[in-house]
């Protein structure tokens, strides 16, 4: 390991969090060409480029179903409505997450039941989450969030939902092409899970679109209706849905991106090693460790076990809350972006806080640990060996004073 020296800001490259534009820059030619096809034929939502692209995703997620739409919001709205989920419901949330996560559930008129998470893996915590469902009798989902590309992994919870009959809703919008410990692949141990494809994500499209995949023909069935706000046979409209189709632009694009997903999958889990290679080096742990003589106070993510694939869609440190600012203010100072992930839990925005009330009496603590610890730094495949040196000679150099 050679971590080079602080040089001015205006000698080096920046390093952005992801960099679209290198991405964009190789498929160039690949995508117009298949715009000039879009616009050749006339149609520009739905039809045979969207279907294409659904059936590709079928076969990556090895589900029987997916359905596509305009975002991964809309995706949790569509997927909960398709369940029924309504006035006089509660979902169980994880309090770590997108605002969307639990902004489908109000939008709805059901209550969001914020629960905290593992504080090794961001994800929701099971055991918290049994514990808070225990004094309720209006549980009628979970909805299990899947943070920076790692499944989150339910155990005991699993069981339960079961037994009580609660539909399990995925927010896999940050986990397409990861794998959980049995082999699972998003959607496979849910009723339904929801994928964004807005562009900063991993499959990202050239704007908004997002999808669902589920087992459930019926649920499918009833998805796609609502996505056509309702309609069932030719202008007979049996409910209330939504416009929320798919261009046939954004279909051609991501059936483009997907063919190299898999790549781009291994090329971010490779960096994420280097990363936490050099941090291992410097005296940085992962999340499940404890600090000895001569550590500086980093968190790496913790590794995945057994056929787990995680697939990072963010590489997130954690650093005690007093040191946050100064990396940031260290990095921005060599051209390196960062950024918080969550600057506040979902229990603690303003538009939620009617919603808070169980967590004020039960404090979601670690979730408020995260927010005040967790750092997103540089990750995207196109990113160098060289950039990350740099990244984590600047980290490090911070942590050591």
């Amino acid at each position: 390991m050679s971590f080079r020296p602080s040089n001015a800001r205006s000698a080096l490259h920046e390093i952005p969090l992801i960099d679209l534009r290198a991405q964009h820059a190789a498929l160039e030619v690949e995508i117009l060409e298949a715009f000039r096809s879009v616009l050749s034929s006339g149609r520009f939502v739905l039809g045979d480029p969207v279907e294409s692209f659904e059936s590709d995703l079928m076969k990556l997620c090895d589900a029987p179903f997916a359905i596509t739409c305009n975002s991964g919001t809309d995706a949790l709205w569509l997927a909960m409505r398709a369940l029924d989920i309504g006035p006089g419901d509660a979902v169980l949330c994880p309090a770590y997450s997108f605002f969307a996560s639990a902004a489908a559930i109000v939008r709805l008129g059901a209550t969001p039941v914020f629960v905290d998470i593992d504080p090794t893996t961001f994800n929701l915590d099971p055991e918290d989450s049994i514990g808070r469902a225990e004094s309720r009798d209006d549980i009628r989902a979970i909805l299990s969030v899947d943070l920076f590309g790692r499944l989150c992994e339910l155990g005991p919870l699993a069981e339960l939902c079961r037994e009580r009959g609660w539909a399990i809703i995925e927010d896999a919008a940050q986990s397409i092409d990861a794998i959980d410990s049995s082999g699972a692949r998003p959607g496979e141990k849910s009723d339904v899970a929801c994928l964004s494809f807005y562009p900063t994500k991993n499959l990202g499209a050239l704007g908004d679109a997002g999808g669902i995949v589920t087992s459930n023909h019926e649920m499918a069935e009833r998805i796609r209706r609502l996505r056509a706000h309702g309609e069932g046979e030719s202008g007979i409209y049996d409910e209330i849905g939504i416009n929320s189709r798919l261009d046939a632009l954004q279909a051609v694009a991501l059936s483009i991106k997907l063919r190299h997903l898999e790549g781009w999958t291994r090329a971010r889990r490779r960096l994420a090693l280097q990363y936490d290679s050099l941090f291992a080096q410097s005296g940085a742990h992962p999340a499940t460790e404890t600090f000895g003589a001569g550590d500086i106070p980093l968190k790496t993510p913790v590794p995945t076990e057994g056929r787990a694939r995680h697939s990072y869609h963010r590489y997130v440190i954690r650093v005690p809350k007093q040191l946050r600012q100064p990396v940031i203010d260290a990095l921005r100072e060599e051209g390196i972006s960062s950024e918080i992930y969550y600057r506040r839990g979902l229990h603690q925005q303003p538009a939620l806080a009617r919603f808070a009330e169980s967590a004020e009496m039960n404090p979601l603590i670690e979730t408020e640990r995260a927010t005040e610890e967790a750092l997103a730094l540089p990750l995207y495949p196109e990113l160098t060996a060289d950039a990350i040196d740099r990244v984590v000679g600047c980290v490090t150099r911070i942590l050591k004073t």
